[in-house]
C-alpha cells in the first residue's frame, strides 16, 4: 500500500509511506531524504497516524528559513554542524512535543560517526519511545481524568 502526501506550500514534492515506519520525501518522483516515525511494535503504522507525521513534516518544514531554494535547505549535512538534541533529558518532553524530540535524535544518529555516540543517542531515543503514552493508556488516563 503506497500512501503519498503533498501540501501546496511545496509543489512537486511528496512524501511517501508503504505502511512502515519509514518515510521517504520526494522532488518529482525522485527520492531526496528519509525519515522514520514509529507508531506500533511491529513497525507498521497506521494511515491516520502516517498522514499526521506528513503533516507535521511540511508544517515544520514551512516554519525553516527558506530564505534560498528549498533544494539548498536539503543539501548534505557535515556531520560537525549537527545540532544537539541531546538537551531534552535535562528538562521532561512533553506528551506532544515527544514525537518531534524523536525525529530530531533519530536525525542526529543517522549523521553521527562515531560508534559510541551512536550508541548512546539510540539508547536516548528508546528512553523516549518507552516515555510515550500508548493509545490505550491515554484513554484510560482521560476516563480516571473525567
Amino acid at each position: 500500500m503506497k500512501r503519498v502526501y503533498t501540501d501546496d506550500r511545496f509543489p512537486g514534492y511528496e512524501i511517501i509511506n508503504h505502511g512502515s515506519g519509514s518515510f521517504q520525501l520526494a522532488k518529482d518522483g525522485n527520492v531526496v531524504a528519509e525519515f522514520e516515525s514509529w507508531e506500533n511494535p511491529d513497525g507498521t503504522v497506521s494511515e491516520a497516524f502516517a498522514q499526521k507525521r506528513a503533516q507535521e513534516y511540511f508544517e515544520r518544514w514551512s516554519k525553516m528559513d527558506l530564505s534560498g531554494e528549498v533544494e539548498q535547505q536539503m543539501k548534505a549535512v557535515d556531520p560537525e554542524t549537527v545540532p544537539d538534541h541531546t538537551e531534552i533529558f535535562n528538562a521532561p518532553p512533553s506528551k506532544q512535543a515527544a514525537s518531534l524530540q524523536i525525529d530530531k535524535l533519530m536525525a542526529q544518529e543517522r549523521m553521527e560517526a562515531d560508534p559510541e555516540k551512536k550508541q548512546k543517542l539510540r539508547r536516548m531515543i528508546l528512553q523516549l519511545m518507552k516515555q510515550e503514552e500508548s493509545l490505550a493508556e491515554a484513554v484510560v488516563n482521560h476516563l480516571i481524568e473525567t
